[in-house]
């Protein structure tokens, strides 16, 4: 074959293998395992290297765990706050684009692997998509495993051809970028021309100041968000960036609703640090959101998880930032009340946060004035007022019930059981209650006569969430205050449902963020014998941290390391290693051999320690890996922590 022939044959033969791969991933193989096999075969012969025979994608468009976890962005009301928080620093700043995060692997120069942000620990596997997007450079010139985040968007002239040549349901850029990385057929993702902008690069010369690094990704091929860099911060020459990005917004090819600011100097990011929630070196400024009028048609009443009403006004339809809105939100009774809202009144509504359809003000009134329902609208049960909220005090509610499903479905990310399929399964009477997803009455034939082909692979995903981590047992159960953080606080304070059960409220606002208020719905919800008890009666186990078994495995190397079975794989021991980092704090910096960073986090806590995201005096424990950060290193001898190696922490654990 001439190299031309050769050139086609690995182009003909890497669409064969994308394409068969995401069927397989969506289970609808059309070839055995053996005709794909050979696929892959041949185009090793040809091309050894290909991308494509790389590819980690996950299967069912599964979850991918970051290396780094992607934290969300503190926000500034105004530049007042952003001179605060800049305290000096030269800061980078950035477009902040409205579009979707994306993480992308590199491995010894190839494209490894993309996932979505999802909930900063763990994303959609995005693979095989982008491996289809031209404007994600598919080599770079080093062979370290680096990391490159940014946003990916549709740019606002490629959404308006597509909605003039092939209209969408979409009705914004943003959300037609999503739905096409979500789309099963691969062409369109290569007809539809997404584009990506860098504004990350992490294991690459950590060093380095960020202005720098975005010079690094620009060479490799990458385009990015970098916008400019003040050096001395000022309320002057921020305002005059801000005011000049906003003015000459509507002129770009591409979404943004504010500007990022990080600090420049690797220094200066390294002693800022990190919450849980969000790097402190990083802060999001956004433009005001553009209001629009609106005339109120109806009013109606969602039913939240708790009880709790929610009024939403249907409206006439309006576009706000690209978007068109028919419906937006009152916050709560108290807010309509104080605004006397009803049909017929004109309105302001905004996005707020560029996101969220809300109300603000009442334009021109109406002949109607504001009318409060006394009657739940789905149980008709009567409602209590509690502050500022309407509350429905029914005993069994079927919207509530439903919300409370849906709950607990995205809180232990059962895949593929939708707000659609819930209703389905409730209204045929199949679920009405959480716990009702272990029934043995619900079996895998079940699911699949009423969801069809989908069912058994919602079926595998309910049987894996049989065994939960505590926190997360206690996040789903929808108590109201009782979120993943504070299951987190509760997971760390207590060896097990029972004892939390029999704790008091004093004990309970002894800890940091629970307030008497918080402490009474917490106990109240785990002591109701239709929440935690009907799980655990119903199968459930859940992992505490005596469940963490350790085993050894072998490095490359020969060296011995400890890390975690998976969840599944979680046995209780008799012989539990003993909690001997009790309220302590600890702090990890570098690579530990063999083990993820999730996996470094939960071995910790399973001794008892406290998980630190950030180096302060009040840390107990300093412990360095493989090219520990030195500045860490330094700033936790200056405060006087105590630091060992990993070799001898384990050493210590030992003996």
């Amino acid at each position: 074959m001439s190299q031309e022939e050769i050139k086609g044959e690995i182009m003909k033969l890497t669409e064969q293998i994308l394409y068969h791969k995401k069927k397989y991933y969506y289970g609808e193989p059309e070839i055995s395992d053996e005709a794909y096999d050979a696929l892959e075969n041949k185009l090793r012969e040809l091309d050894p290297n290909n991308p494509v025979l790389f590819i980690v994608g996950t299967p069912e468009g599964g979850k991918v765990t970051h290396d780094t976890p992607m934290l969300s962005c503190q926000k500034a009301n105004n530049i007042d706050d952003i001179l605060r928080w800049s305290n000096g620093n030269s800061i980078s700043i950035d477009y902040k684009i409205d579009g979707l995060s994306l993480s992308l692997t590199y491995l010894n120069g190839r494209f490894l692997q993309a996932a979505t942000r999802g909930n900063g620990l763990a994303g959609d596997d995005s693979t095989i998509q982008v491996m289809k997007i031209k404007s994600i450079p598919k080599e770079i010139p080093i062979k370290e495993r680096i990391n490159i985040r940014g946003e990916l968007f549709m740019p606002i002239s490629e959404f308006n051809r597509i909605n003039k040549e092939e209209p969408t349901d979409y009705n914004s850029p943003r959300n037609l970028a999503v739905g096409t990385l979500k789309q099963k057929d691969l062409k369109l993702l290569e007809k539809r021309k997404l584009k990506f902008r860098a504004f990350e690069l992490i294991g690459y010369r950590e060093n380095s100041d960020l202005l720098a690094k975005h010079q690094i990704l620009k060479e490799w091929g990458f385009s990015t968000a970098y916008l400019t860099t003040i050096e001395s911060p000022t309320i002057e020459n921020i305002s005059k960036i801000f005011k000049d990005v906003e003015s000459k917004r509507s002129k770009l090819d591409f979404e943004i609703d504010g500007l990022i600011l990080k600090y420049n100097e690797a220094k200066s990011r390294d002693l800022a640090g990190s919450t849980e929630h969000h790097p402190k070196w990083m802060i999001a400024l956004k433009f005001s959101s553009d209001g629009e009028k609106s005339i109120i048609k109806k009013i109606t009443w969602q039913v939240g998880r708790t009880g709790v009403l929610t009024p939403v006004a249907e409206i006439e339809p309006v576009k706000i930032m690209g978007a068109e809105i028919r419906r937006a939100t009152f916050h709560n009774a108290e807010f309509l009340e104080n605004l006397n809202a009803a049909p017929g009144d004109t309105i302001m509504v905004i996005r707020s946060g560029d996101v969220i359809p809300k109300i603000t003000d009442i334009i021109e009134k109406g002949t109607n004035n504001i009318k409060l329902p006394n009657q739940c609208p789905s149980c008709k049960s009567n409602l209590r007022r509690e502050g500022v909220n309407l509350v429905c005090t029914g005993v069994t509610c079927r919207e509530k019930e439903i919300q409370q499903i849906r709950h607990w479905v995205k809180t232990t990310e059962i895949i593929g059981l939708g707000p659609k399929n819930i209703t389905k399964l409730y209204d045929e009477g199949l679920i009405k209650h959480f716990s009702d997803l272990y029934d043995p009455k619900l079996t895998k034939s079940k699911l699949i006569t009423h969801l069809g082909k989908n069912g058994e692979k919602i079926y595998q995903s309910i049987k894996s969430t049989r065994e939960l981590p505590f926190a997360i047992f206690l996040a789903g159960l929808g108590i109201e205050s009782l979120g993943k953080k504070m299951g987190k606080v509760l997971a760390s304070k207590y060896s097990s449902f029972e004892e939390l059960k029999k704790t008091t409220i004093q004990q309970l606002i002894q800890f940091e963020g629970i307030s008497e208020i918080t402490a009474t719905n917490i106990l109240k919800g785990v002591q109701s014998p239709n929440l935690g008890d009907e799980l655990i009666e119903k199968g459930i186990r859940i992992l505490y941290r005596k469940d963490y078994k350790r085993k050894k495995h072998t490095s490359v190397q020969g060296t011995p390391l400890t890390a975690f079975l998976r969840p599944e794989e979680f046995k209780e021991s008799s012989n539990s290693q003993k909690l001997v980092g009790k309220g302590k704090k600890i702090y990890i910096t570098g690579k530990i051999e063999g083990m993820t960073k999730d996996e470094v986090q939960k071995y910790v806590e399973s001794l008892g320690y406290e998980w630190s995201s950030s180096i302060s005096k009040n840390l107990d424990l300093l412990v360095t890996g493989e090219k520990a950060g030195k500045k860490k290193l330094d700033k936790a001898l200056e405060l006087g922590i105590e630091v060992n190696s990993w070799e001898d922490f384990q050493s210590k654990l030992q003996n």
